[in-house]
């Protein structure tokens, strides 16, 4: 079980950079201006290069197809928070976090489909309990008693979802005959240069990204700094812990992430109410806690059946 605890450190730190994107979309990049964002995230990667070379310089003895594969793969991610901030900018963390627990259904599909790996009963009735769960979170509650169906938060997290199961399983196709870091370091590369391509292809996200860089310069980029350090551990524990477990069981972990992301808004509501709010009342309360229980259920029922 050894591959549990690495593969928990996931979660913990994503739920982290969850709450720092989301504090950061509503206060330095009010309107939905998520360029700057994604850019910072996917440049911000090339940090990860130089230490992986450090640790294993063999990582550019590959053929050119096949890094470019893994850069593609790596991109994939990119595009994968994309479609999450877009979400994050609709809805709460604690809302938006839990449709990622689709990613081990995805993943299950994949995985049988190009790995090999095979399911039992009990990881197809989480599956079912998942999605029960989100589909509690995509029923928004408004204040006069009616309901509303989330419809584009829930659009956008299963295509991200989907993007990221690719993303988890390519990456042990290949990493199963070369070990981990040679894929890592490709993959991290992908992730710098679609973050290149986003800010020379896209005239308003480098307007948002540069608009950033001049304003509120210090503290965004030291807190941007430190989030995407947090995700890049996340990231490699992941990719790691895929190593030594099945796909879907380690990306069912994941299931603790809307845990963390509730309990950290809980006390961000409670203890720094200027830096998150969540809605911690009556119905919203009760429908928040069923869901991410379901969730959480689920996830447990594929990782430990």
């Amino acid at each position: 079980m050894t591959w549990f605890w690495i593969a928990l450190i996931g979660p913990a730190l994503y739920a982290f950079a969850n709450h720092t994107d989301k504090y950061l979309i509503s206060r330095y990049f009010k309107g939905g201006e998520v360029g700057a964002l994604i850019i910072f995230s996917g440049i911000f990667s090339v940090v990860a290069l130089p230490v992986i070379y450090w640790l294993a310089p063999t990582t550019l003895a590959v053929t050119p197809v096949r890094a470019l594969i893994l850069a593609v793969n790596g991109s994939l991610t990119v595009i994968s928070v994309l479609l999450y901030l877009y979400a994050l900018r609709q809805d709460e963390a604690s809302v938006v976090v839990p449709f990622y627990q689709t990613i081990p259904i995805f993943g299950f599909g994949l995985s049988y489909f190009i790995l090999g790996e095979k399911l039992s009963v009990w990881q197809l009735v989480g599956s079912a309990v998942i999605i029960i769960g989100a589909f509690i979170l995509s029923i928004r509650l408004e204040e006069n008693g009616g309901l509303r169906f989330r419809g584009r938060v829930v659009g956008l997290m299963l295509a991200a979802s989907l993007l990221y199961a690719v993303n988890g399983v390519i990456f042990k196709l290949l990493a199963l005959d070369s070990g981990f870091w040679q894929p890592a370091f490709w993959t991290f590369l992908g992730k710098a240069a679609i973050g290149v391509l986003l800010f020379l292809l896209i005239a308003s996200y480098r307007r948002q990204f540069l608009a950033v860089l001049k304003l509120n310069r210090g503290f965004v980029l030291g807190l941007n700094s430190g989030n995407e350090v947090a995700t890049i551990i996340a990231d490699g524990v992941t990719y790691y812990a895929s190593l030594l477990a099945p796909v879907a069981l380690v990306l069912t972990v994941n299931g603790f992430q809307p845990v963390f992301v509730f309990i950290y808004g809980v006390l961000l509501t409670l203890f720094l109410p200027r830096i998150a709010q969540e809605r911690l009342v009556g119905p919203l309360l009760a429908q928040k806690i069923l869901a991410i229980a379901l969730v959480f259920a689920g996830s447990v029922m594929i990782g430990f059946a």
